[in-house]
């Protein structure tokens, strides 16, 4: 018997619904709903290109996968285990699943960058391993991440910004042969200013920003922090 399609277990009460309504209701969830669904282990029922159907004790939960992660899954009956992320939205409950608890660290990590969304980052995982994309945000290779699916010019240098610091801990999985061109530190005053010019804004306009989210902020403030500060205050 073929296993009933349902892509989560999650549910919005009835009484959540009528006092809040349920875009407020989705919304609160969606920050605790990546937590419902951590993995799914199970029989592979169906699968496609970017998904996969897993049959758990005859419930199938489709899952949405990166490339990646879909070529490394064995064929129908066979045995799968997932890295889970639900994500919870107005009209729809979806769920991302990997292969490797690496490639849903670093889903986590880009969905935390304004304007990528869950199917952005999707696509970025499918085009590029985790170590490549390390590298890349650590290069300061803005026009490597601007051919990414779904990324340009401006979300190329965000993603730099807002994630360089981010990922300084990592830094210790590339060798010195992978860190040889790596930039130099800068303030961070000064870059989330040239972050901010690059995004099109004047560069006064970008220096006064910045200047504010460091008087809110204060002088130990880092890049990401002051220029997401200072993109609110624009």
């Amino acid at each position: 018997m073929s296993p009933t399609l349902w892509p989560s277990p999650c549910a919005v009460s009835t009484a959540e619904v009528s006092r809040a309504g349920w875009l407020r209701a989705s919304r609160g969830r969606e920050r605790r709903g990546r937590r419902v669904i951590r993995s799914v282990r199970g029989r592979v029922a169906e699968r496609g290109k970017g998904f996969v159907v897993v049959d758990v004790g005859g419930v199938g939960f489709q899952v949405l996968t990166p490339d990646s992660s879909t070529s490394a899954l064995p064929g129908e009956d066979g045995e799968v285990s997932l890295h889970t992320r639900l994500h919870v939205r107005e009209d729809a409950l979806t769920l991302f699943g990997f292969a490797t608890a690496e490639e849903a660290g670093l889903f986590d990590l880009l969905v935390t960058v304004s304007g990528v969304g869950p199917k952005v980052a999707l696509g970025i995982l499918a085009a590029c391993r985790p170590k490549r994309f390390l590298e890349l945000v650590i290069y300061e290779d803005t026009d490597g991440l601007s051919r990414l699916p779904g990324v340009g010019k401006k979300l190329s240098q965000r993603l730099v910004v807002e994630l360089r610091d981010k990922l300084a801990p990592e830094r210790q999985r590339l060798g010195p042969a992978d860190l040889a061109g790596a930039p130099v530190s800068r303030d961070p005053r000064e870059e989330a200013v040239e972050a901010l010019a690059m995004l099109g804004y004047a560069r006064v306009e970008a220096a006064g920003a910045v200047d504010r989210a460091v008087a809110e902020l204060g002088e130990n403030a880092d890049t990401a922090g002051l220029l997401k500060k200072a993109l609110k205050l624009l």
